[in-house]
């Protein structure tokens, strides 16, 4: 097994460095990859940011959310938990019997005098849950991705999402010795590489890079991608009690929309048509109708 050392923090240059490990780097050996985010939310294949998040909360602190190409959930992430995928040249079953690439990290955990076990794909220490576990395959590839919970923001995280995530612990608290998440990031790699982590290094050339960062530019950082490829919902709100708003969102975009109001509301039905449902985008429009509060309708609109 090889791996990637990679201390980049930007999420979108790690979720892009991941695809193109699992899609198109082909070498021999197996890959392992271990990073940390800085504060970001990530969302799985089929979410939908605009429901499951609270948007407010995101803008207001700048919290990047980013899609990632994959299921799983939309879930916080900052440079208090660590990020680990196995990239398998074959195809692993994954069942609570035969959880194969979930038990090396079991192991290092073990190791450090940690009590832990497998539930439902997941890692727990007693009754905590410590980690995410997500796997899926392309072509005759497997991806086992984890995220190690060591002294995350759950406070923030709690903040992020509409619904409160109750489940999940540090692992920090169940540590017999002091360690730090550096410290444990520099054990996790090398206890998996049998303590050989040199020999095992594979350096991304240049080729390798302009790929990736063509999916950062492309893909990753791409508003279409982490917002707009959201399903087809509906917005439905009463502002000021003059208007009945009725928004259909397609692409993170307004496609059609009433409005119902005893006021003539045509040009705005026409100003708001087509535009996405951001912020900045709603603000432009709204700010040249002195009828309304642009700060209020986006607030009721979008939160």
């Amino acid at each position: 097994m090889l791996t990637i050392i990679n201390n980049n923090t930007d999420p979108r240059f790690n979720l892009a460095v991941e695809e193109y490990v699992l899609k198109h780097l082909n070498l021999d050996e197996d890959i392992l990859l271990v990073w940390q985010n800085s504060k970001s939310v990530i969302i799985s294949r089929y979410q939908n940011p605009f429901l499951e998040l609270n948007g407010e909360f995101i803008n207001n602190n700048n919290i990047p959310v980013i899609r990632k190409d994959t299921d799983g959930e939309a879930i916080f992430h900052d440079l208090g938990c660590i990020n680990y995928a196995f990239v398998t040249k074959r195809e692993v079953k994954n069942t609570d019997k035969n959880n194969t690439l979930l038990k090396p990290v079991v192991s290092v955990l073990r190791s450090l005098g940690i009590n832990v076990n497998i539930k439902k794909s997941n890692i727990y220490i007693g009754k905590d849950k410590v980690t995410l576990n997500s796997q899926s395959k392309y072509k005759n590839k497997t991806i086992h991705h984890g995220i190690l919970f060591i002294d995350t923001n759950f406070t923030t995280m709690n903040k992020v999402h509409k619904k409160s995530i109750t489940d999940l612990v540090n692992i920090k608290k169940h540590f017999k010795q002091l360690m730090t998440v550096s410290m444990f990031r520099l054990t996790l790699l090398n206890e998996l590489l049998g303590g050989e982590v040199t020999s095992k290094i594979y350096k991304l050339d240049e080729f390798d890079l302009e790929k990736i960062n063509e999916l950062v530019k492309t893909k990753y950082g791409n508003w279409e991608w982490n917002y707009g490829e959201s399903a087809e919902f509906l917005v439905k709100k009463e502002y000021e009690n003059r208007m009945l708003i009725t928004l259909i969102i397609k692409k993170g975009i307004i496609k059609d929309l009433s409005i119902d109001s005893f006021g003539n509301t045509i040009k705005l039905e026409k100003a708001l048509i087509n535009i996405r449902f951001n912020e900045l985008a709603l603000k432009s429009v709204l700010n040249e109708f002195k009828e309304i509060n642009p700060d209020e309708m986006i607030k009721l609109l979008m939160y």
